[in-house]
């Protein structure tokens, strides 16, 4: 929908049929970076409180932990039910979400990379992003396989942003040990040291912080020690990931950690009992989609938060689930 077209129809109120349609349905937002002005592939905080404003007029915002209870005991949600996520737990998730949030005292769920908030590793797709930025070579050109190139001309910010992307799209497909080497290899061919925590903007939050959180009213729930995807490890791999992460979540918020999110969405059956089986009691993928009545509580749909508050309106009213429902 072009832009101008989408902000007429989010000022006219436009979309409020399509809230009226979904009042039943549950929708889960799904937020990863915050920044104070606006960069490429953030909300910023101007962006985050127009989305808070606005789920403050059309919805119910719920923690995670009474919108599953209510779901495990078959009773109806409230009318227009959201819940607010937030993946990998960056210092933006505390620096910038965490105060909004409590300014208009909405509940929200950060899932955690225990390993990451330890200073133990990387996001490794940060990696990518990393050695991008700090690179002086120019042009590049990677070989993933036979027939399977990447070459690109770094000339600006977006450029190596968008190199990175295409970058980790193959690391994904690749098993842990040989996607580690592979971004050694890159990181020595681009002449780029990593350091051995991640800095900056590449942060984590702390486990004071995480903690000032979940008393808050923003729950820490897990999300792996690694981030893996874990349909590319064995499954004492995957045990450890699921069972270790939430052991060290419970012993640093002493609290139990029940619910879980699984890294860039990818999962098989085998994944999905193993969550269950490690004594999770719900799991988030990144499948588009409102939860409806009886949705299996380990494959949770969930709604992306674009940016723009028109786009953001689209999507939390259900417009585009409709749509998609008709083009397919």
């Amino acid at each position: 929908m072009k832009k101008q077209i989408l902000k007429t129809i989010y000022n006219f109120g436009g979309f409020a049929p399509f809230r009226w349609a979904n009042r039943g349905s549950l929708y889960v937002l799904m937020y990863h970076r915050f920044s104070q002005t606006a960069e490429t592939d953030k909300i910023s905080a101007v962006e985050f409180t127009a989305h808070l404003e606005y789920l403050s007029r059309h919805a119910k915002v719920l923690s995670l932990s009474e919108t599953i209870e209510t779901l495990k005991s078959g009773e109806a949600l409230p009318p227009n039910a959201a819940v607010i996520t937030i993946d990998d737990g960056y210092a933006d998730s505390f620096d910038i979400a965490f105060l909004l949030l409590q300014k208009f005292q909405m509940p929200a769920t950060v899932y955690a990379v225990t390993d990451f908030l330890d200073d133990k590793c990387w996001l490794w797709t940060d990696l990518m992003r990393f050695v991008l930025s700090k690179t002086t070579t120019e042009n590049i050109r990677l070989e993933f396989a036979e027939n399977d190139k990447i070459e690109a001309k770094l000339n600006g910010k977006q450029s190596r942003l968008e190199t990175a992307s295409r970058i980790n799209a193959r690391l994904k497909k690749m098993s842990n040990e040989l996607k580690d080497s592979k971004i050694a290899e890159i990181a020595r061919d681009l002449k780029v040291e990593i350091p051995e925590k991640p800095t900056g903007d590449f942060a984590p939050i702390s486990w004071e912080q995480a903690r000032e959180m979940d008393a808050g009213k923003v729950q820490i729930e897990s999300h792996t020690v690694t981030h893996p995807i874990l349909t590319n490890i064995n499954q004492t791999e995957l045990d450890d990931e699921l069972r270790e992460s939430k052991k060290r979540l419970e012993t640093k918020l002493n609290k139990n950690i029940k619910h879980f999110c699984y890294p860039n969405g990818n999962l098989n059956e085998t994944v999905r009992k193993s969550v269950e089986n490690a004594g999770y009691e719900s799991a988030v993928t990144t499948a588009y989609g409102f939860v409806e009545t009886g949705a299996n509580r380990f494959l949770l749909n969930r709604i992306d938060a674009p940016p723009k508050i028109e786009s953001f309106a689209q999507s939390a009213s259900g417009f585009d689930v409709l749509r998609s429902k008709i083009t397919n």
